[in-house]
């Protein structure tokens, strides 16, 4: 193993609003307690990452950013190592919580990610756009040698997101889940439910993302231009999609939304048949929806927060299994401007990681 250097590169944000990261030195973090350090492959850029270089999450400047790594143990606190789940060499990916408590209620009685005295990697503390990292060790999920850090990186949330909001939706066999929104959630999503077994329509209103999801080997069975066809049109689409005989309602099952627009609200809950379920993991700063689609067509509204190590750990295997795949552009840490103002260009489809 090679030794750990005394500093690292990485990229922080020193003041929010801010267009770009600043490449800083800093000292390499150890591992303590039940810290795991991981030398860094391979980090994402999330969304999110934006709204936190907006000022959009408040304090905690300044940070190293991204909550998507994945990268090789190189060393363990004392409790770490006593928990035998991970050592000297494994190949991880992880999730972005640090210092949950494990005392509050949602800790102790229901799902630790939902822990409110929790930080978040690249949100309020340091992140992962560094040559090294600290990382929990119960956070800790093995990377298959069949997977490279470039497509485990984007799992740790833009796949754990989309894949437990999937789960979420109690969906069965031949059902029919929409995704409104193909961006690195959604493209990795529609493959998911097509893996699952489900029908699956993807909407989306940019010829990038619709011709790239059209492109997979899992592509969705119906994918929707909401530039070009109304939300009227494409539920007698969705019809013909259901099986012969089919007795219910006209629409999707289940729509996640992964897009911000308020268009993109309003389409997707059209499109849901009546009793149906809309789930949301995009973090718009309005919601908007009538109170029609409610109370007369008697849908549910839930939000669904990424994941638990249980949860990064079947999305792995199943991304492992099926061979989806995130389509990825790659940047090492001296072209990190390039890499965020990519993100604004017209034509921009897929996901942005940094490489070391």
């Amino acid at each position: 193993m090679t030794d750990i250097p005394r500093l690292m590169r990485a990229l922080r944000l020193h003041r929010a609003p801010a267009d770009h990261y600043t490449l800083d030195e800093v000292p390499v973090p150890e591992a303590e307690g039940t810290k795991v350090l991981i030398k860094i492959g391979a980090a994402g850029l999330c969304h999110t990452d934006m709204m936190v270089m907006e000022g959009s999450f408040g304090g905690g400047l300044p940070l190293i950013g991204s909550h998507e790594p994945a990268g090789t143990v190189v060393a363990l606190g004392e409790e770490a190592e006593r928990a035998g789940t991970v050592k000297k060499g494994d190949r991880v990916a992880a999730l972005l919580p640090k210092d949950v408590c494990g005392e509050c209620s949602d800790c102790t009685l229901g799902d630790w990610k939902y822990c409110a005295n929790s930080k978040y990697g690249g949100i309020n503390t340091d992140g992962f756009f560094g040559e090294y990292a600290l990382v929990e060790v119960k956070h800790c999920v093995p990377i298959p040698e069949t997977m490279s850090f470039e497509q485990a990186a984007p799992l740790t949330c833009a796949g754990v997101t989309i894949y437990t909001a999937i789960r979420r939706a109690n969906l069965r066999e031949g059902d029919v889940l929409a995704i409104s929104g193909l961006g690195a959630l959604g493209s990795l999503g529609v493959q998911m439910g097509k893996a699952l077994g489900y029908k699956v329509i993807g909407i989306d209103a940019r010829p990038e993302p619709i011709e790239l999801v059209k492109s997979f080997k899992l592509a969705p069975d119906l994918v929707i231009d909401a530039s070009k066809t109304s939300a009227k049109d494409t539920i007698k689409e969705i019809v013909k999609l259901r099986a012969e005989g089919y007795k219910g309602w006209d629409g999707a099952d289940v729509t996640i939304l992964t897009a911000d627009p308020v268009s993109s609200q309003t389409f997707a809950a059209t499109i849901t048949r009546r009793h149906g379920h809309l789930i949301l993991v995009a973090q718009p700063p309005e919601l908007k929806f009538e109170f029609k689609n409610f109370i007369f067509q008697d849908l549910t509204l839930s939000g669904s927060l990424h994941g638990n190590e249980k949860d990064l750990k079947e999305t792995i295997e199943l991304c492992d299994k099926f061979d989806i795949r995130s389509e990825v552009a790659k940047f090492t840490i001296d072209q990190h401007e390039r890499m965020v103002s990519s993100v604004h260009e017209k034509g921009r489809k897929g996901k942005n990681v940094l490489v070391f």
